[in-house]
């Protein structure tokens, strides 16, 4: 998907300079240290950083609930923290790319957001598994995602669960907003599941959620709906 997304490249670039450094110049080798940089970074926007941590904390227990290692859940959090840092170097609001749609538009602008945050931290030691899993985050279970087109397990198991996280929380947020119950995000995951989100992932999430009927706990494996 090669469309362009800035109507101001140099902008972009000292701001993602800006961003790169403070990652730099923080010299982050803890948990503690990354939510330290992500609060001041965040500062005049509170709600995207509560937006990262409600993801992180979803993405925690569909990892718990796989039976994901501690060391891999530890990177999935950092993943989750990080996945939209590619908005302060490219916001939602950038303007609309002539002759393009408005949802081909938004996608672009989001896989090369998601680029762009992992971009920022791959060359940090610590960063760096959370970085590739940010990276794969907007791959799709049939391959139809982005950047790669990777597709079931080619998908690092980290990324299947942030895509999952990161949706249910902005389907949440929506339901919310006009009132409607949480099971018609769960419901949405469900419909989707085999083809945008791993099966097995969504499975996870609403067998540990407390509010899903048991009448929508998928049965089947990422195997069965692989073949």
């Amino acid at each position: 998907m090669q469309v362009e997304t800035s109507k101001n490249p140099r902008e972009r670039i000292e701001r993602q300079w800006r961003v790169t450094s403070a990652f730099f110049e923080s010299a982050i080798g803890s948990s503690a240290a990354l939510e330290s940089l992500l609060a001041r970074l965040y500062r005049k926007d509170p709600e995207s950083l509560a937006h990262a941590h409600r993801v992180a904390a979803l993405a925690t227990r569909i990892g718990e609930e796989l039976g994901m290692a501690e060391r891999a859940l530890d990177d999935l959090e950092r993943a989750a923290l990080l996945h939209d840092v590619g908005r302060l170097v490219l916001p939602d609001a950038a303007g609309l790319p002539a002759g393009v749609s408005p949802d081909q538009a938004t996608m672009a602008r989001r896989v090369e957001q998601v680029r762009v945050a992992s971009e920022v931290v791959k060359d940090h030691p610590f960063l760096k598994p959370a970085a590739a899993i940010v990276g794969a985050s907007l791959e799709c279970f049939d391959g139809s995602g982005f950047p790669g087109g990777l597709r079931g397990p080619e998908i690092p198991v980290g990324a299947r669960v942030l895509h999952v996280a990161d949706t249910l929380d902005a389907l949440t947020s929506v339901c919310l907003s006009l009132a409607c119950s949480a099971e018609v995000a769960n419901a949405e995951l469900v419909r989707m599941a085999g083809a945008r989100f791993d099966p097995d992932v969504v499975a996870a999430w609403l067998r540990c959620s407390e509010e899903v009927p048991t009448a929508l706990v998928p049965w089947w494996s990422a195997a069965d709906r692989m073949n």
